[in-house]
């Protein structure tokens, strides 16, 4: 689909927002704070995603296929790597990919572990204004304490019985494992929060004026 539709795009780019697949809105990400070709992208996404996605570079094309194909990315003018037989085009994020990109972080968190972990390595590649970055940590937050508190209505029968049989025991330790990533993650929040407190808002690079 050519990328002059740009009303069809659009309002396809926002029926598909969000519902936008894990690896798709990984592929954005990393365009967002690059832009890369293809076998580049899937580089970094190892880098970056590696061990929370198991996907083959043919995945991440597919990806790049779609978010081309929504007007979320398109191709970098002027810039293409490989030969003149095979070019490699460079692909960066439109304003309605930027758009699509924060929508998608800003999606409920609640009662997925490892979606909780997807957004705090989507964060580093997030849109670089203030007021993005701090309604996002404020999500964020939100998701980590609602998980807390969670997972202590649930460590309940466990803890008021010492001892225990096998699973027992191991329900405690998964318990308390979970609770002390949350509270590292708590920790970083609070980090973040003072970092953003000196931080002057500004336009996202991502998005063109």
């Amino acid at each position: 689909m050519s990328i002059g539709g740009r009303g069809v795009v659009t309002r396809r780019a926002k029926r598909r927002g969000h519902k936008r697949a894990p690896v798709s809105a990984a592929v954005l990400a990393l365009v967002i704070e690059q832009p890369s070709h293809g076998y580049e992208v899937w580089q970094r996404f190892e880098a970056r995603f590696g061990g929370l996605f198991e996907v083959g570079s043919s995945r991440i094309y597919q990806a790049v296929d779609s978010l081309l194909a929504d007007g979320l990315i398109e191709v970098l003018p002027g810039a293409r790597d490989g030969s003149r037989r095979q070019p490699r085009p460079r692909y960066r994020a439109t304003a309605d990919g930027a758009r699509a990109h924060r929508a998608w972080l800003a999606e409920e968190l609640h009662g997925d572990p490892a979606r909780l972990e997807l957004n705090r390595r989507l964060l580093a590649t997030a849109a670089d204004d203030a007021a993005t970055l701090r309604d996002l940590v404020d999500r964020y937050e939100q998701a980590c304490l609602d998980e807390m508190a969670a997972l202590r209505t649930a460590a309940q029968p466990a803890a008021a019985a010492p001892g225990g049989d096998a699973a027992t025991v191991r329900d405690r330790l998964l318990a308390e494992e979970r609770r002390l990533v949350l509270d590292a993650r708590i920790k970083w929040i609070l980090f973040a929060r003072r970092q953003l407190q000196t931080a002057a808002p500004h336009r996202s690079a991502a998005e063109p004026s």
